[in-house]
């Protein structure tokens, strides 16, 4: 199959997967609502937001050494076929009235499972499918489809759901599912298993645990990837921290509704960042770009921490949404760049893992740190005049934590190694 054919399937998978995260956007939504509403209890729908990522951390480096064995086709369509049928399940549930909290976790885990199958598989299969000259667009395509998502799922969920459709909701969502399930066995025998091919024959009697921990050995021997994944981590414990508090900040002062334009102001953001990249050709100086970014979204995080105007929020987040995709989506062009296509799999879930293993962290350490502060009535002066709240502290704290790690991983020498000479450089020791 020549490259413009490849990167046909490439674009129908983008498209499938664009209609499947959609589906899913939009049932997160409802079902989040839908729980509160008819527990009256936020622990509910804590648990609920716990059971959609931590069962992807489990996971996720027993999904790379499927990825790396089978190929990422293989993980794509057992991620459609579980979707496809917790889904249908959860619609003939719905439809007939009988939709409960049980029922609503069992969905949320389903769903998490599959996003540890499909994430990971959908970045090892576009470099198998696209061209290095292409890849930086590539993964701006792929993020492209993950933003608007997350901007036009709720809006096309909240205006369904004033209806009182959840059921329908979830039924749609069952739909999408089924849609791109259909579109990987159509394609089946045209997306290549490069990554299984490739593996040492020696490996072929391990078992999940020797790939999974071959893999480890691989991203732990491997300094320069290994840096990028724990750069990442630590700047994941910083941002949870933004996430948890920046809520409790701006509703201090403002509406729900002007929160809620806010925070879809930092969706568009995203959409257009990862537009931009899909459309722009990136191929030098990938680290600095990614470390700038970085540096962008903490001074906006610490600015709103500043500020009570709405509006210059809002421009802020606009600003922080566009620099989110381009520095993650970056960091991926420069991991599927250096990385042997036989522990793409693997590194990418371990990357996954290790990054979402850091959020339940920074939510905690940023609610009990500011129930602390607000329980001792405490708040910082402000270059001599005035004083910073609780909240506005601690945004002007996380900012500042997001441009120390950039500053200690932009010292480091290893790190910039991606970039000068991919996989010879990140096998030096």
């Amino acid at each position: 199959m020549n490259k413009e054919n490849k990167f046909v399937v490439f674009l129908w998978i983008i498209v499938s997967q664009f209609v499947s995260l959609l589906g899913s956007a939009m049932a997160r939504f409802a079902m989040g609502i839908w729980v509160y509403q008819d527990t009256g209890q936020v622990m509910s729908f804590a648990v609920v937001l716990v059971a959609s990522y931590l069962p992807s951390v489990l996971i996720s480096p027993f999904v790379g050494g499927m990825i790396d064995r089978k190929g990422p086709r293989l993980a794509l369509a057992v991620g459609g076929v579980i979707g496809t049928i917790a889904l249908a399940v959860g619609s003939v549930v719905a439809l007939s009235t009988a939709l409960n909290f049980t029922v609503v976790l069992l969905l949320s885990i389903a769903l998490s499972i599959v996003s540890a199958l499909e994430v990971p598989a959908l970045h090892t299969i576009t470099p198998m499918l696209v061209s290095n000259e292409r890849l930086s667009r590539a993964n701006g395509m792929l993020a492209s489809a993950t933003s608007t998502t997350s901007v036009l799922g709720p809006i096309l969920a909240g205006a369904l759901y004033g209806f009182g459709t959840i059921e329908w909701i979830i039924s749609l969502n069952f739909i999408t599912y089924l849609v791109a399930l259909i579109v990987i066995v159509v394609l089946w025998k045209q997306i290549a298993r490069q990554n299984a091919l490739s593996m040492d024959p020696g490996e072929e009697s391990t078992g999940f645990f020797q790939e999974m921990t071959s893999g480890f050995r691989y991203t732990f021997a491997h300094k320069a990837l290994f840096a990028m994944i724990l750069f990442h981590t630590w700047l994941n414990m910083s941002f949870g921290i933004n996430s948890v508090i920046r809520q409790p900040y701006i509703l201090g002062f403002s509406t729900e509704e002007q929160f809620g334009l806010v925070t879809s102001l930092f969706g568009v953001g995203m959409v257009l960042g990862s537009v931009f990249l899909s459309l722009v050709k990136v191929d030098k100086r990938l680290m600095t770009i990614i470390f700038v970014s970085n540096v962008g979204m903490a001074l906006a995080v610490m600015l709103t921490g500043v500020t009570q105007q709405i509006f210059f929020i809002g421009f802020l987040w606009v600003i922080m949404g566009f620099l989110l995709p381009v520095g993650n989506t970056l960091s991926i062009t420069l991991i599927q760049r250096n990385t042997d296509q036989a522990y793409l799999g693997r590194v990418f879930s371990i990357s996954r893992m290790l990054s979402w293993a850091t959020l339940p962290v920074a939510y905690l350490a940023g609610g009990i740190l500011a129930d602390a502060m607000v329980v001792r009535e405490m708040s910082v002066a402000l270059f001599g005049e005035g004083e910073l709240s609780v909240y506005a502290s601690l945004l002007v704290l996380a900012g500042f934590s997001i441009i120390a790690i950039v500053a200690y991983y932009a010292s480091l020498s290893r790190i910039r190694q991606l970039e000068d000479d991919p996989l010879n450089q990140t096998n030096k020791q």
